[in-house]
């Protein structure tokens, strides 16, 4: 898909008004100037919270956190991805979509991904010759016949090989005349620490081709055969491919047309049950199950319910938790979408490849006929985690759970199932659990403190993940290096996004140690910082009100990623209009601050910048924050360089003084304005 012009991005914006976009969804009760208000569509509450702002053209709501503009209130709704946001609100009012290519003008970026797509076929058809031809595959069709793949099976799911030697896929895909950039954009290959090598990511290991649902391969997920780890690698989201956009075996199940849709966690589990005649089976790709894979799971065919297997162990547990969570909620927003959620467990604590291989298919089909629906898994759920070997129920932990789950469903029926065995183990009236149920259901705050008190943590769905460009199925620490090149190859990185240097001027320069693990921590006072350079937007740039030198720049951020957002604030800024504050909500979409959405984090911290009604009071308190920020990255390198200054000798010792002076000078300055305010 090509990329939405700016300008059709714009018009959008500017013709789809905040108020009536929302006012589809919500009721206002208040208005209060620009000001509107009403009860959020997102979470459950009696109060009122969720507030829209007409003059901005964005919303916010103080009980969950959520906010941004209007296309991004879309996406939230409807569940939809940005382009098909974008389309439905153009659609709504009457704006044609246009597609242009932006990141490959020259070639075209449908013409590019369809080589890439090309690409992957004739790797896949190189890792099926390799399977079944290469001496050095040996061991991988020793593998697959342990695991009972037999030849029909290896041909259905295009088993193929990745030989151990270094450069083979390379070297192939180059006499085939592909470039390195359609290598890099494959996902297949890592690139040197240097930046000037590729090299294979995949290699001596049994290989399963993802494809999507028309059948074309888009990635690839890689087994080791040995014992080294991780036991499984997965090709990185690429130019064709997202991971919480697909499922393994997709393209086939569809094809089905089952009312049931059975959803596992590995590739040989599919395998396994395909094989067994569970062809309506797919798998995750390495990833928290999302909405977005739901939301094809309710497009095949005739399916009518979802049966999940989730591991037996306490992370695949977890998991379970979160994607129910997710899954109601979604399911909530989409009222016209009628699918039934169960989740089923392998008796002893076996995955369904293993349970098969021991028991036969009919053994399992009983397995997936006995599945739990969502309630009755949660009620069963709490228990089992709340109840010692001895058969002693911790009742305050047992109540707990059983409120936490039931705050979930505002649906009466699954409040009451998962509530009445609870009354009978407590001796408690079912109208008291249920009340609890509803308080914390209308409480988001004490709902997510009781989720990270059950090691669940707050449930973003795998937004956060992507927006920080690396799944759960990224290399572990070291495993590159652990993986060493020839020669010819430079030392490669984990693949850990990139670093971004400081650029800017600065009156002397200022070391940065932050590390790429760091890019989201963001000190509050410098969330606060951009918050009011927001607010006062074509004011920060307007000589009357703001010095040259008083402007904020990327320089004055610590946090790699408040540095990146400032950046593209001025690449879209314009002088004496700033910028559409909906419209930057579109660049602070692609980043995380302190673990949340950037947006949440900016858009919260805005609303403390409301309350000031003259912009001259706005510009004095964003210039207070701005000097306080600069005295704090001067004392820190002042406190360095006396450090430094006390093993230093002769020449450099002289510059650390020199330097000192200069520090001195500027803090001078600082503090001589900062008394002017």
């Amino acid at each position: 898909m090509g990329r939405i012009p700016e300008r059709v991005i714009d018009e959008i914006l500017d013709k789809a008004d905040i108020e009536s976009v929302v006012g589809h969804y919500v009721s206002f009760t208040k208005r209060s100037g620009s000001n509107l208000k009403g009860l959020c569509p997102f979470h459950s509450e009696k109060t009122p919270s969720f507030n829209v702002n007409t003059q901005k053209n964005i919303y916010k709501c103080f009980g969950c956190g959520k906010g941004g503009n209007a296309i991004n209130f879309i996406m939230n709704i409807e569940s939809l991805s940005y382009p098909e946001a974008v389309k439905f609100l153009g659609a709504r009012y009457g704006i044609d979509v246009p597609e242009e290519d932006s990141d490959y003008r020259e070639a075209g970026i449908k013409q590019h991904k369809d080589r890439v797509k090309k690409l992957l076929a004739d790797a896949e058809a190189f890792y099926i010759d390799e399977f079944r031809n290469s001496p050095d595959a040996s061991k991988a069709r020793s593998y697959a016949e342990g695991r009972q793949l037999d030849k029909e099976t290896c041909e259905k799911f295009g088993i193929g090989y990745a030989p151990a030697e270094w450069g083979v896929l390379k070297s192939f895909l180059a006499k085939k005349g592909y470039t390195e950039d359609e290598m890099k954009d494959s996902g297949l290959f890592t690139v040197s620490r240097e930046g000037d090598k590729i090299f294979e990511l995949f290699r001596g290991r049994l290989m399963f081709p993802i494809k999507d649902a028309f059948g074309n391969t888009i990635a690839f997920g890689g087994r080791n055969l040995g014992s080294e780890l991780p036991k499984y690698i997965n090709s990185p989201d690429s130019a064709v491919y997202k991971k919480q956009d697909n499922l393994y075996a997709y393209n086939i199940a569809k094809k089905e047309r089952s009312k049931t849709l059975i959803v596992v966690e590995g590739y040989m589990d599919v395998i396994a049950m395909h094989k067994a005649g569970f062809s309506n089976t797919v798998a995750a790709l390495g990833t928290a199950f999302t909405d977005s894979q739901l939301r094809l799971c309710a497009r095949t065919g005739n399916c009518e319910e979802v049966v999940f297997f989730f591991d037996s162990d306490a992370a695949g547990q977890n998991a379970a938790l979160r994607a129910i969570q997710m899954m109601i909620k979604y399911l909530r927003r989409m009222s016209g979408m009628s699918l039934i959620i169960k989740i089923a467990k392998v008796p002893g604590g076996k995955d369904p490849d293993e349970f098969i291989r021991q028991n036969g298919s009919e053994a399992f089909a009983r397995v997936v006929d006995s599945a739990q629906t969502v309630a009755e898994y949660l009620a069963q759920r709490a228990y089992n985690d709340n109840v010692d070997d001895k058969g002693k129920l911790d009742t305050a932990r047992y109540l707990n759970d059983i409120c936490l789950y039931g705050s979930w469903s505002d649906d009466e029926i699954a409040r009451d199932i998962i509530a009445s065995e609870a009354s009978k183990k407590l001796d408690m009236r079912l109208e008291v659990i249920i009340n609890r149920m509803a308080g914390l259901a209308s409480n988001d705050r004490e709902r997510e403190a009781m989720m990270e008190a059950r090691g669940l943590g707050r449930m973003k769905e795998g937004e956060l993940d992507h927006r920080r460009k690396s799944g759960s199925d990224e290399m572990p620490q070291g495993y590159y290096d652990s993986q060493v090149p020839p020669p010819e190859y430079a030392a490669p990185n984990a693949p850990q996004g990139e670093s971004v240097p400081n650029t800017d001027p600065l009156p002397f320069n200022v070391d940065e140690q932050t590390r790429i693990s760091q890019d989201e921590i963001a000190d509050p006072l410098q969330i606060s910082l951009m918050a009011h350079a927001l607010s006062l937007n074509e004011l920060l740039c307007d000589k009357s009100m703001v010095d040259k030198e008083d402007i904020v720049r990327a320089g004055d951020f610590t946090c790699v990623n408040l540095k990146k957002m400032i950046r593209e604030y001025y690449e879209i800024y314009t002088v004496g209009q700033g910028v559409s504050i909906a419209r930057f909500i579109d660049v602070m979409s692609k980043y995380v601050l302190n673990g949340r959405p950037a947006e949440d984090v900016i858009l919260e911290a805005m609303t403390q910048c409301d309350k000031y009604q003259d912009s001259r009071v706005l510009r004095d308190m964003y210039l207070a924050i701005l000097y306080k920020v600069r005295l704090e990255a001067m004392t820190i390198k002042e406190d360095d360089l006396v450090r430094q200054l006390s093993v230093s000798t002769g020449e450099d010792k002289d510059k650390i003084i020199s330097e000192l002076k200069k520090i001195d000078l500027y803090k001078n300055k600082i503090k001589d304005k900062e008394s002017r305010i």
